[in-house]
């Protein structure tokens, strides 16, 4: 039997690979954080009013200082481990809640650079620790179900917004994307460039993937199950070829409540 809270656990568990990675290169990157460089914490105070007021300096803001900073995420890598070595320690809320809360304060501290495994990392931290701290059968099943739709939202809206556009549409996307500097594949994008059929191909496979998604939770075990091992692959591919390392886990990271929700409580 597949239950809510091995859900909640394995959904931990896959997460805090997000948190791990993330950490781990934040702290390999840390002079990009200090006073001297673009990301610092005097040059994001100025990009909102609330961030130079006293009572949030005095507080929070002295976590956002550097090298305070790195305390703050060497703290949250811990946490990270301990959710991804034991999802089900007595301090798996304190922990999902720490996870959350870091999140939160270093997307204030940088406004720029975030992206969706961010926000996701975010939702599902900040719902692992709801469901643990409270403890009860009903409320983890409110959480899964929270997490599941949460999920199926994110990939129909990226899916629609694709679908409407004329660059997407035309197979133009892909290979601009792989193309780029910070996003880009050299040896992907020159195929897609040269082989446009198959960038088109491409392009649409992505997006009705996407808003095709949530017919997972119809309750078709197949169809749940190709669902999830295409949007799985997907996430590695956009690994792969843009380097963004935390997408897979932080996306997959909802998958068991999407099995949870769609299949009730058995595998």
């Amino acid at each position: 039997m597949f239950t809510s809270s091995d859900a909640l656990h394995l959904s931990a568990a896959i997460g805090s690979v997000a948190v791990i990675i993330g950490s781990m290169e934040r702290l390999a990157m840390h002079r990009h954080l200090s006073d001297g460089a673009l990301a610092s914490w005097p040059v994001s105070t100025t990009s909102v009013a609330m961030l130079t007021r006293r009572p949030f300096q005095r507080s929070a803001g002295r976590l956002l200082a550097y090298p305070r900073v790195l305390g703050l995420v060497a703290v949250c890598l811990a946490c990270g481990v301990l959710l991804a070595l034991r999802p089900s320690s007595v301090f798996n809320s304190l922990a999902a809640g720490m996870i959350a809360v870091t999140y939160i304060l270093l997307s204030m501290r940088s406004r720029f650079g975030g992206d969706g495994a961010d926000q996701l990392t975010i939702i599902v931290f900040a719902s692992l620790a709801l469901a643990f701290g409270i403890g009860q059968e009903r409320a983890n099943e409110i959480v899964l179900w929270f997490l599941a739709a949460q999920v199926c939202l994110a990939y129909f809206t990226a899916g629609a917004a694709k679908l409407v556009s004329p660059s997407w549409r035309s197979g133009a996307a892909l290979p601009g994307i792989l193309t780029t500097q910070a996003y880009g594949h050299p040896q992907a994008g020159k195929i897609l460039v040269r082989h446009r059929g198959i960038a088109t191909a491409a392009c649409w496979s992505v997006s009705l993937l996407e808003c095709g998604f949530p017919l997972a939770l119809l309750g078709i075990r197949p169809l749940t199950y190709a669902l999830l091992i295409s949007g799985a692959l997907l996430h590695i591919g956009t690994a792969v070829l843009m380097r963004l390392s935390t997408f897979p886990w932080a996306f997959v990271a909802t998958y068991p409540a999407v099995i949870f929700c769609a299949t009730g409580t058995g595998m």
